[in-house]
């Protein structure tokens, strides 16, 4: 070695951390590292344990989620996850979900949904939903790959997803999936059961489901493809400067802020001078937006509620295009049913489209043709497959204010006495009268309340209930869809209604009711004329201007009647009409929309029946059901047993 290079080290005295001046060096590295952990609040990101690791996949979950390269130049592909619970009431739920992502007109055709799994394309819908009776949850998945539209066929592209996830798990898998083409983004539905083969329930770890379904859809897409260009990346990141919705630029610019400011330093080099041009017009869009304010030159202050703010401007965006979709761009009349508004007023109008709000949830919406003359949306949460009203309906909507529960209430009263306290103790002993699994029930509405971070649970065992626990509880039950209730007035188009032989709700409608001057509510209009010169052309006019209501009775019962006759050489079977007091009995295979509402097709070996349809009996689609009839319904008497016979 040069005398250049020698050295000779001193060591110091065993267990020694050094002089001063080392330590105020380690501060400064420990201040460093907590530096790069802040978020925009200026809170450091808890670094205990999250339960993320826990479950098959946390390995490469993990290694995904930490990846620096894996968004760089790979095809960018949206996977949601949810995991539908299957405990009590919600146990027909995953059955309902199988059958809703096989609906009508998803495919490029317009067809029904196919189910297909890793070996065939025509999977038993059915037989899967059997297996999976006793499972304690599913996954449910939506794998949405930017260039779709150029894979094509997307089998062949789930099928080797599913074949990496089962590598990553260890285990196999028990699935099945439909792809839609129904909307802008073609996309794939995945539906796994939550059981192992041995039985055990399939538990995933989140760092997976997070990261590791996104990567290797990633992988596929980008070796299928070819990764993504220079050009194709800048020309995706110019883009993102305009956008009302939360993009990858303001992750950037919430990742670097300091105390909710952040500084753009100015650096050489070509890509540094380009990320700080679009960082730079990204933060003067968020300013036009009111979500950003220049302080010096190259530093901004970002409003703490920048990122929820964009989030609902982006799914107002959403719902504004897709209502000028299903309208035409030259309505702009456009507005959004909102439940929770007091001032929201009662909407009547027509169907002119739905679709899926909430696909992973089954969540739908409507879009309406209002009679005030403006197009709504409305958003309706879940519904089962087969219960909604086709396009032409006619409905009425408002807002369903929702009661608060009253294991609510019970939560509210004992915390208030124990300083914003609640346990399994304390309810004990406000209520000594109180069972064990009465109290275990309260429990079990916390954790549903916990997960939507309303309350928190300490290792003591307390749960922490804020004092407007009863507001946010009833805004959460009304996110579940329960601040929306819909009427149907009609399960016919206005056109059909006007010269029908029938009881239509033209001829119940209020008449004050206001219309507009354009759209449904002219149309309304018109058709209110031409159905009082029909009823007067057939005698059927009282001397109110209205149907005579003496004609009625025998209106409603012609019109089902007719309709059975018809059916009968469609079903090979012999019509039976049904009087109250008499049991129904039979098989329900379909439903049939008239006037007078829709009715369920109840068969028997030989004969057949219609009696009024009701939205519990579309579940039992294709089982045996009974009941008594009551005037203008049925008393069913679902679960109890019963026969075929009549």
């Amino acid at each position: 070695m040069s005398g250049e290079d020698e050295f000779t080290p001193r060591t110091g005295r065993i267990r020694s951390r050094g002089d001063a001046s080392a330590k105020r060096y380690l501060s400064r590295v420990h201040a460093a590292v907590r530096k790069t952990t802040k978020s925009i609040g200026g809170r450091r990101k808890a670094i205990g344990f999250s339960g993320t690791r826990i479950g098959r996949g946390a390995g490469v979950g993990h290694v995904s989620a930490s990846n620096p390269f894996a968004r760089s130049r790979g095809r960018r592909v949206i996977v949601k996850v949810h995991i539908a619970r299957a405990r009590g009431k919600a146990s027909g739920a995953l059955g309902a979900h199988v059958r809703y992502i096989q609906r009508d007109g998803v495919t490029r055709e317009g067809e029904p949904g196919q189910l297909y799994d890793r070996a065939s394309d025509e999977s038993d819908g059915k037989a899967f939903v059997e297996r999976a009776g006793g499972d304690r949850h599913q996954f449910r998945l939506i794998v949405s790959a930017e260039d779709a539209e150029e894979l094509g066929d997307l089998k062949p592209f789930t099928r080797e997803l599913m074949a990496h996830a089962e590598r990553d798990l260890g285990t196999k898998l028990d699935w099945v999936a439909a792809d839609h083409f129904d909307t802008g983004n073609p996309h794939s539905h995945i539906v796994i059961r939550g059981a192992e083969k041995s039985g055990k329930d399939l538990v995933i770890a989140k760092d997976y489901l997070v990261h590791g379904f996104r990567r290797r859809a990633s992988e596929i897409a980008t070796e299928e493809l070819g990764p993504r260009r220079d050009n194709e990346i800048a020309l995706m990141r110019r883009r993102e400067v305009d956008k009302e919705r939360f993009t990858s630029l303001d992750r950037e610019l919430t990742d670097t802020a300091e105390d909710g400011s952040v500084e753009l330093a100015r650096r050489r080099g070509t890509y540094s001078r380009f990320r700080r041009a679009l960082l730079l017009g990204r933060l003067q869009k968020l300013e036009k937006l009111g979500l950003a304010q220049k302080e010096t030159a190259g530093r901004w202050r970002l409003s703490s509620q920048l990122e929820p703010t964009l989030h609902r401007l982006g799914t107002r965006g959403d719902i504004i295009r897709t209502m000028a979709q299903a309208v035409g761009q030259e309505r702009r009349d456009f507005a959004i049913f909102d439940g929770d508004d007091p001032a929201q007023k009662a909407v009547i109008g027509r169907i002119v489209a739905s679709g899926g709000s909430d696909e992973l949830r089954d969540g739908r919406y409507l879009i309406l043709d209002g009679t005030d003359g403006r197009t709504w949306h409305v958003d309706i949460a879940t519904r089962e497959p087969g219960t909604l009203p086709r396009e032409g309906a006619v409905v009425e909507i408002g807002a369903s204010r929702t009661k608060t529960r009253p294991a609510d209430r019970t939560i509210a009263e004992i915390a208030a006495k124990n300083g914003d306290a609640y346990s399994d103790a304390l309810h004990a002993k406000h209520d000594p009268t109180a069972s064990s699994e009465y109290r275990l029930a309260h429990k079990r509405r916390l954790e549903a309340l916990r997960r939507a971070g309303i309350v928190s649970r300490g290792s003591d065992g307390l749960w922490k209930v804020p004092g407007d626990f009863l507001d946010r509880a009833g805004k959460f039950e009304a996110r579940r869809g329960q601040s929306v209730r819909m009427t149907v007035l009609s399960w016919l188009p206005l056109e059909q209604l006007v010269e029908r032989d029938a009881v239509t709700w033209l001829d119940t409608e209020p008449r004050d009711l206001a219309v507009g001057s354009h759209g449904f509510g002219k149309e309304l209009a018109d058709a209110r004329m031409r159905r009082k010169a029909f009823l007067r052309a057939q005698g059927l006019l009282s001397q109110e201007g209205k149907l005579n209501p003496a004609k009625e009775d025998t209106l409603r019962r012609t019109e089902v009647e007719g309709q059975g006759r018809r059916m009968e050489r469609l079903l090979g079977k012999q019509f039976v009409p049904m009087q109250a007091g008499e049991r129904v009995e039979g098989k329900f295979t379909k439903a049939v929309d008239l006037a007078a509402g829709r009715y369920a097709v109840i068969e028997r070996s030989k004969e057949f029946t219609l009696v009024p349809w009701r939205e519990a009996l579309d579940r039992r689609r294709g089982q045996s059901v009974a009941g008594i009839m009551r005037g203008s319904g049925v008393n069913w008497q679902f679960g109890k047993k019963r026969g075929l016979g009549r």
